[in-house]
């Protein structure tokens, strides 16, 4: 397998087929796929959704990506079925690493997005989707935003998989590098450290850390490569279920007239 950096082993966790017919993990297997969350920063459950839909799921996203004009006007489809089924939008394999690397209350916003690579796609810069808590420590804090990526099709070196640096959450960037936009690492030092393509078959669930630096890669086949992405945040201060909270409707003649700053200082209250 070519990659920038050297190679390493991608970190799966293997289940049994007990745990793949009742879509429950064991609290063993909960425990070393949170340990290779923590550790690598992602943890691989290869084929745990069935091929057939998944292929019917990968036919239905390029419909909605082809068509753009209905994505902006009216009923946004990745509102609707296949994309709203559970087995996205709450995986149970996913749901409950989440849950044990970042609480039970755990949020996510919808709808979620979906990363595609087309034949004849570059190289994409290595970057991280999220930087460090508090950059300016001298170590990285508890994961606390976490994207779950489903392929629609096989992931291979030759259709682009992404390439990921395991370990790479808990690097420390310098000011210059951490106020770049994506946290753009550059090449030289993405050398240094280890890297895999994530190759996986379709229907797997990657559950990835978004501090890790990752790039897509350049696709050389003739179909598009799909892969749904759903992002989930740890609580923290944001308490939207909270009794009394963020509950009173800001008038919209009061809303209209405040400033985008106040408007984005306020941005969870409900308003007109």
């Amino acid at each position: 397998m070519k990659t920038t950096g050297k190679t390493v082993n991608i970190p799966v966790l293997e289940i049994s087929s007990e745990e793949r017919a009742e879509n429950k993990l064991t609290p063993e297997s909960v425990g070393a796929g949170t340990r290779l969350l923590r550790e690598a920063g992602l943890v691989v459950i290869e084929s745990v959704l069935p091929r057939d839909w998944i292929a019917e799921l990968d036919v239905a996203m390029e419909t909605v990506l082809s068509n753009e004009e209905e994505r902006q006007n009216g009923e946004n489809p990745m509102l609707k079925m296949p994309f709203m089924d559970p087995r996205v939008i709450d995986n149970p394999f996913a749901m409950q690493i989440l849950k044990a690397a970042m609480g039970e209350q755990i949020f996510a916003y919808l709808p979620y997005g979906c990363n595609s690579t087309r034949p004849g796609n570059d190289i994409q810069w290595i970057h991280r989707d999220s930087g460090q808590l508090f950059p300016e420590l001298p170590f990285a804090l508890p994961v606390s935003t976490i994207v779950v990526n489903i392929p629609l099709v096989d992931f291979t070196v030759e259709n682009g998989a992404t390439e990921v640096w395991p370990g790479s959450h808990l690097i420390i960037d310098d000011p210059a590098v951490r106020n770049s936009p994506y946290n753009v690492c550059e090449e030289e030092r993405a050398a240094q450290h280890p890297s895999f393509q994530l190759e996986m078959p379709a229907g797997s669930v990657v559950v990835r850390d978004m501090r890790c630096w990752h790039r897509a890669m350049p696709n050389r086949s003739q179909t598009i490569r799909h892969m749904l992405a759903l992002v989930y945040f740890r609580r923290f201060h944001h308490s939207p279920n909270a009794p009394g909270i963020f509950g009173a409707r800001v008038p919209d003649e009061i809303w209209n007239n405040m400033s985008e700053e106040a408007q984005e200082v306020y941005r969870f209250q409900a308003h007109d």
